[in-house]
Parts: structure tokens; C-alpha cells; sequence
């Protein structure tokens, strides 16, 4: 079924009414009992949060491939049909299908999008294994582990031996490797073993447990800091550190009410008055970066403007103004911060909180754990005719890539056996027919760096983007060219409507619809993913706002080096002379 790839739109968080839905649909789909079902199986199954996004692959397929909070394909359901697990999924819960076994020869060919045919299988055989039911297929030596899924073409209950049989025992619909395995570009490990016991029912303990853990979740949403609309008195409630800021806030608490995010900014508010050096008057966004900055220590999908009952930075800041907490100037969305008014005594009864930038490194010299999650850009050359005499002389692979480095010790080996140092200059190479005709050059003697450089710029250039500790190898990708440089551009558009887009950054292990939900977290505005207007064949991510800087560091802490990013402002215009 993803012989081609299944190109699926922007993904969307699903609402948590939904996702039950969804589980529920599953279990009665895959004959679970959902009350059997721990807190732990159920994420296992159906991750919270869990995303969705429609597909049409170039073969006609259409349906809504469902993703995990990384992006990782969990689930994908063709249209009128029920939902299929993927292998990520398979590989936390194989109790979901019966298993047919095979070698590790016939899963490769399964991975090529081949069918499992019966002299294949190794019996004895499921008694679910009827004409049309869904199975996994797994290898014998990890007979848990599942490495592809497709439907039953053949009653597998009715033979015991299939030496010299023949016919299509499975028809695939999900592989190994395939497209819709792709779509996660991410780091990833095939476990040794899956638990492929369905869950039965729960011991007494664990059932309180699970009520316990229950109540302190329901605690932690009723006993949260004061609603924001209640006057804001926060000079008591301020001293006491809340359940809802506990380091482990994001583990306990999947989902946060509206009135627990407004009252979360207010304490940002508290926090960045408290904290922070702010040189007034400042711009509303300036502003609400330093709010951000210091927003409790928690899920970054919470830090969000749009979580709130205000929607809007304006909104908030406004209503920060009604109960004279601050002083804008400013009409519309276009306003800023001209005063601080909020009580003395309210800040200095503030206990601060741990932040989302605690625990982030400083200092202008990189540590080594820093530099171990940097990415690496190495230029790789191959050669062409004019450089085939050099490599045939020294026997030297001519279909080969190398590295600057690789050939520079190339040229020094070549100038060695044909004894090319010029007696008269021993700093200079004396050029033979192939060098010359490689240089292009006059001279009959060269500086050996200039030689260097003229012979190298006869190379065709390639490049490779190492991920963080990643080594130079076969299996890395190897584009043509010279390595780009990511572009963001903010501009002005529609009058006064500021945005930012960011250009050619696939290439270094980012996915267009991995980075727009991030940046719509890191910097609380609308993204959209779509073709660049001035080249078609690049993808372009833009968010609303000028958000170059935030972005900036956003691609630096994802190890992508700053010689790799352009950074273009268009929207302050010319000044007039």
C-alpha cells in the first residue's frame, strides 16, 4: 500500500474526547477489553497527545494517518476501513495480531513490498488465521517482534506443512521500510522482544493505584494558582508553591484546563517583574518574550497564548492593565508597555518558579555535551575524467567520494611518485601534462597550496549532514551540490502583517510539519506548511510575527551549525534619505 510516499498534510493535535473515541474504536476493532486496559497500555496504544493528518498518495490511497507528539506514525486508516497499527506501534502492544513466522531472508524481500507466499510461513498456524483476517509477520528468531502486516490471502488454519504448496498466503499492506515507516526520520531501536499477552484484569492494588494517581491528577487541577479573573490578589497565594508546578508536571498532568494556562501567565507576569532587567517602554512581543522565558518549567505545547481565555498577547495585556498592573500605550494589537504598577509587596511575596530556559547551559566556550548534539556538514568530492589519470596512476578508486582532506593526501602521494617538487623551488610543484590539464593553468611550476585549490575545484562537490555523533559511512545520505544554508526571511505582508519563513532546511533532518508545530508552540502563533511561491520544489514553513532571533536559537539547539543559517529582515523597509 506505501510503495509511494503518502504525502499527508499538516498534522493537528485531536481533541481528548476524540482520542477516547478513537481507543475505544480500536479495542472493539481488535477484540480488547478496554477495562483490562492500563493507564501505561492505553498510551501504549493511542498517545496523548496524538496527532492526525488526511493523505493521498500518488496511487490514489486516501485516509488520515494518525502520529505521536514526535511525529512517529502510530496508526493510519484508510478511508472506510478501520485503523491499522504501525510497526511503531506493534512494537509496544503485538498481543494486537496473531503472529506468522518466517526467516530473516523473506522478511528483506517483505521490506521491497513483496507479498508473503505459504512456502514462507512456518507452521503450525494461529486458529485466528482466517482468509481476510489482519496478521503480523515476524521473524522466528524474535517471533514477538513484528516487521510487517497485511491480510490473510489464504486459510492458514487448514495446512500443517507447506513444503511444495503454493499461492499468496499474505497480501501487505504495511512494511518495514516502506513510505509510511519513512515519514519518522528519527532515531529509532527494533526491540529484541514484545509483550504479545493481552492485558488481563488489573490486581486490586494496582486498581487503587490508579485512583490514587487519578485524584492527585483531579487535585491538581482543582488546586491550582487563583483564577485570573478573581481580581488577581496574588499576594497570599503567591508564597504557596502549587501541584501544578511540580517539576514533574508534564508526567501527572496531560491535559491543563484554560484556567490553569491563564493562571500559569500571570505567574510568568509575577515572575518576569521579579526577575527580569526590563528597560521600558517596551513592545508588546518583546515583551511577551520575556513572559515566555519565564513560564513555569512544563510542556512546551502549554506555553501558548492561544491556551488562554485572551487568545491574544494584546488581551492579556490589556487585562494586566485593567487591574493596574502595568500601563500601555497603544491601540489595537499595536500597543506597548510604557510602566510597571503592579503592587511592591505582590513580587516581593512571590516564591519564583523553576523555568522553561532552567537548566540550559551559558558561557561562550561550547561544552562537550554541546558539541556532541551538533550536527556535521562534511564536503565530499567526486571525481571527474580530467582526474582519472591521477586515480588510474595510484590505483585509487575513481567512483569513490573523499574529503578535502582525503585528497589532498592523494595529490601529495601523486606528486611523490612522479617525482614532481621542483629541484629549483622545492616549494613549488613542478606540473606534468595531467596537471596541467587538470589546473587549466600556463605556469610549468606552482605553489603547492595553489595547486591544491585548482585541483580540488575540478571535483564534483557533494555534501552529507552527520547527525549528532553520527560517523561518516555508507549509509548516509549524499546530496549533490554545495550545502545550503537555511533561509528565514521576515517580511511584511497585506499592509502591516509581519511574517517569518524559513526555507531549505530539510536537508538537515528537520520535517516541515515537525518544525511548524514547534515553532507554533515556541512563539504562540499560526503556522502553515506549503510550496515556496518563487520555487515550487521547496518546502517553505512561515509563522505569523517576526520571530527571526527565537527561531535562530531554535535551529541552534537542534545542533544545526549558525555557518548554516541566513537570516534575512525585510519588513523595516528602506529609510528615506
Amino acid at each position: 500500500m506505501f510503495k509511494k510516499p503518502p504525502q499527508p498534510k499538516g498534522s493537528a493535535n485531536i481533541k481528548s474526547s476524540e482520542r477516547r473515541h478513537l481507543l475505544t474504536e480500536i479495542c472493539k476493532e481488535y477484540g480488547i477489553n478496554k477495562d483490562n486496559l492500563s493507564k501505561d497500555d492505553e498510551l501504549a496504544l493511542v498517545p496523548s497527545p496524538i496527532k492526525q493528518a488526511s493523505y493521498q498518495s500518488i496511487q490514489g490511497h486516501k485516509g488520515t494517518i494518525y502520529f505521536d507528539s514526535n511525529e512517529r506514525p502510530v496508526w493510519f486508516k484508510p478511508r472506510d476501513h478501520a485503523a491499522y497499527p504501525t510497526l511503531f506501534t506493534l512494537w509496544k502492544a503485538a498481543y494486537l495480531l496473531p503472529i506468522v513466522l518466517t526467516n530473516s531472508h523473506v522478511i528483506d524481500r517483505l521490506s521491497n513490498h513483496a507479498n508473503l507466499m505459504l512456502p514462507g510461513c512456518i507452521p503450525p498456524f494461529d486458529p485466528r488465521m482466517t482468509r481476510g483476517k489482519l496478521v503480523g509477520v515476524a521473524n522466528y528468531q524474535k517471533p514477538t517482534v513484528i516487521m510487517a502486516i497485511g491480510h490473510c490471502s489464504l486459510n492458514l488454519t487448514q495446512f500443517t506443512d507447506v513444503v511444495g504448496r503454493q499461492g499468496t498466503a499474505v497480501t501487505m499492506i504495511h512494511s518495514f521500510d516502506d513510505e509510511l515507516f519513512k515519514l519518522y526520520d528519527g532515531e529509532f531501536e527494533i526491540p529484541e522482544e514484545v509483550n504479545a499477552q493481552q492485558p488481563t484484569a488489573a490486581e486490586s492494588d494496582e486498581t487503587q493505584k490508579t485512583e490514587q494517581t487519578e485524584e492527585l491528577e483531579e487535585t491538581g487541577k482543582s488546586s491550582s494558582v487563583p483564577n485570573a479573573e478573581e481580581d488577581y490578589h496574588l499576594t497570599e497565594e503567591a508564597q504557596e508553591p502549587t501541584h501544578l508546578l511540580s517539576d514533574d508536571l508534564a508526567e501527572t498532568v496531560s491535559e491543563l484546563s484554560v484556567e490553569d494556562t491563564d493562571n500559569l501567565f500571570i505567574r510568568s507576569f509575577i515572575q518576569t517583574v521579579k526577575n527580569s532587567k526590563l528597560e521600558l517602554p517596551m513592545t508588546a512581543s518583546k515583551f511577551m518574550e520575556y513572559i515566555l522565558k519565564n513560564f513555569p518549567k512544563t510542556e512546551p505545547k502549554f506555553c501558548n497564548i492561544k491556551k488562554t481565555s485572551w487568545k491574544k498577547s494584546a488581551k492579556f495585556l490589556k487585562s494586566l492593565e485593567k487591574f493596574k498592573y502595568l500601563t500601555l500605550k497603544g491601540k489595537g494589537d499595536d500597543i506597548s508597555v510604557v510602566a510597571i504598577n503592579i503592587s511592591p509587596e505582590i513580587v516581593a511575596n512571590f516564591v519564583p518558579h523553576k523555568t522553561m530556559e532552567d537548566g540550559k547551559g551559558s558561557g561562550s566556550t561550547p561544552s562537550k555535551k554541546e558539541l556532541d548534539h551538533k550536527m556535521n556538514v562534511v564536503s565530499l568530492y567526486k571525481p571527474t575524467n580530467k582526474a582519472r589519470m591521477v586515480f588510474n596512476k595510484l590505483d585509487k578508486n575513481y567512483n569513490a567520494l573523499y574529503t578535502k582532506a582525503e585528497l589532498k593526501d592523494i595529490l601529495n602521494e601523486y606528486i611523490k611518485v612522479q617525482q614532481l617538487v621542483d629541484k629549483s623551488n622545492p616549494k613549488n610543484i613542478a606540473l606534468d601534462a595531467t596537471l596541467l590539464s587538470i589546473t587549466g593553468g600556463n605556469n610549468d611550476s606552482v605553489p603547492r597550496d595553489k595547486l591544491l585549490t585548482a585541483f580540488i575545484g575540478n571535483f564534483s562537490p557533494n555534501f552529507a549532514v552527520l547527525k549528532p555523533k553520527e560517523e561518516l559511512s555508507s549509509s548516509v545520505t549524499v546530496h549533490r551540490g554545495d550545502p545550503p544554508k537555511i533561509k528565514i526571511l521576515t517580511q511584511t505582508v497585506l499592509g502591516r502583517k509581519k511574517t517569518t519563513s524559513v526555507l531549505n532546511f530539510e536537508k538537515f533532518h528537520l520535517r516541515p510539519n515537525s518544525l511548524a508545530e514547534d515553532l507554533k508552540n515556541l512563539c504562540s502563533g499560526s503556522t502553515s506548511v506549503s510550496q515556496s511561491v518563487h520555487n515550487p520544489a521547496i518546502t517553505e514553513v512561515m509563522v505569523q510575527g517576526p520571530h527571526g532571533p527565537t527561531i535562530i536559537d531554535y535551529l541552534k539547539k537542534k545542533g544545526i551549525p549558525v555557518a548554516y543559517i541566513d537570516f534575512e529582515d525585510k519588513s523595516k523597509g528602506k529609510r528615506r534619505k
